[in-house]
């Protein structure tokens, strides 16, 4: 099994980034196999995108989903902020047979050791989630937030592609 962990700080993207993934992976004609669907996906990145322009306090939505994307299961799971989170979402991946996994995990603490022990039996790629550091304190960074996770969320995308490929 091959995983990929988006790593970074908390709040700076890496949920609504696998999520605008997942996205594209939906509307490129993967098929779901758990119970995820575009209108949903593109509800909660609506209500996300609108509470944080607004500066309200908004509450991650996190989503676990496998799907078939060209006869390959893939595994994409937002909540990564603890060991049992992340566990039971690569337990559930590789008893489903998923080839390919995505992750958001916390850039330093448990979880990260977790995926040092993984490391030994598969293959984890760490990718660094791309921030702008103090955005929250800019609200017209907000553009340009979304178009650096949407950009991220493409180069993930391709990197799927191309071990779907291999």
């Amino acid at each position: 099994m091959i995983l990929y962990a988006l790593e970074a700080k908390d709040n700076c993207g890496k949920s609504t980034t696998l999520k605008k993934l997942l996205l594209h992976l939906l509307e490129s004609g993967a098929a779901p196999l758990t119970d995820v669907s575009k209108s949903q996906l593109k509800g909660q990145l609506l209500a996300e995108r609108r509470a944080r322009i607004s500066g309200e306090e908004y509450e991650t939505q996190d989503i676990t989903a496998i799907l078939d994307v060209a006869g390959t299961k893939v595994g994409i799971a937002t909540d990564g902020s603890t060991p049992e989170a992340t566990g039971d979402a690569v337990n559930l991946f590789r008893d489903s047979g998923c080839k390919v996994c995505f992750f958001a995990v916390r850039s330093k603490g448990a979880v990260q050791a977790m995926l040092n022990e993984y490391a030994r039996y598969n293959t984890v790629y760490r990718v660094e989630k791309a921030v702008l550091f103090g955005a929250e304190q800019f609200p017209d960074c907000n553009r340009y937030i979304e178009e650096l996770n949407a950009w991220q969320a493409s180069r993930l995308y391709d990197f799927c592609r191309s071990e779907l490929n291999a």
